[in-house]
């Protein structure tokens, strides 16, 4: 579904032909919120459905300033990032994919200077344990990118992303908001939303091939 068709399917559930009550700013709003919803879901479940990458060669740095690159006021609104998925110590620049090993991450500065972790992420910069030398791969969730304020329109063409067979749980999510707002529910399309996150999450565990087992990774803090 491109933006146009989740637009058109919010409406009909909202049952609010024109916008005498609800314009498209809000509408904007609304779906916009839900795809930030929806998008928390999948990346709880599979992040690398959204990952990129962003590699850095460093020479004896304690730090890692993501400012104006993936973090800050200044950082593109493509690759402005939502959540650090795992860092690697890459071959090199060229060669990304030649994993030499994954740094162990921590959510405290303590871990990271009692040796017992590789990095924390405190702010817009990524703090070693140690000087570090090498080439690194950062795998990172970004924000939402997505132009819902001219997608809406007909014709615009705006595309989402790669789940278009459950992108009517953006609209349902969307009409969770709208519910407030009008103080009403609709105990069938709650129904709806409640069975399409379901099968939303059975998609995502078996997306890969096969039954997906998830596995608690324990490191210290």
């Amino acid at each position: 579904m491109m933006v146009e068709d989740v637009a058109a399917l919010f409406r009909r559930y909202m049952d609010e032909p024109d916008q005498t009550f609800v314009d498209d700013a809000q509408m904007v709003t609304w779906l916009t919120l839900a795809y930030d919803d929806f998008r928390a879901v999948v990346v709880d479940m599979a992040p690398y459905i959204y990952a990129q990458e962003y590699v850095v060669t460093l020479t004896d740095a304690r730090t890692l300033d993501l400012s104006g690159v993936l973090l800050g006021a200044a950082a593109p609104a493509a690759t402005r990032l939502y959540q650090l998925v795992d860092i690697y110590r890459v071959n090199s620049a060229t060669d990304t994919d030649n994993v030499i090993r994954r740094l162990v991450p921590s959510l405290n500065m303590k871990a990271a200077y009692d040796g017992r972790a590789d990095y924390v992420l405190k702010g817009p910069l990524v703090n070693f344990s140690d000087e570090y030398s090498g080439t690194l791969r950062v795998d990172y969730v970004p924000d939402q990118n997505v132009d819902w304020a001219t997608g809406i329109t007909p014709g615009s063409n705006e595309y989402i992303d790669d789940l278009n067979r459950f992108h009517d749980i953006i609209a349902l999510t969307a009409y969770l908001q709208y519910a407030i707002v009008d103080a009403a529910e609709n105990q069938q399309l709650l129904a709806l939303f409640s069975r399409r996150q379901r099968q939303l999450k059975e998609y995502l565990e078996n997306r890969a091939g096969g039954i997906v087992e998830m596995v608690v990774d324990l490191e210290y803090m």
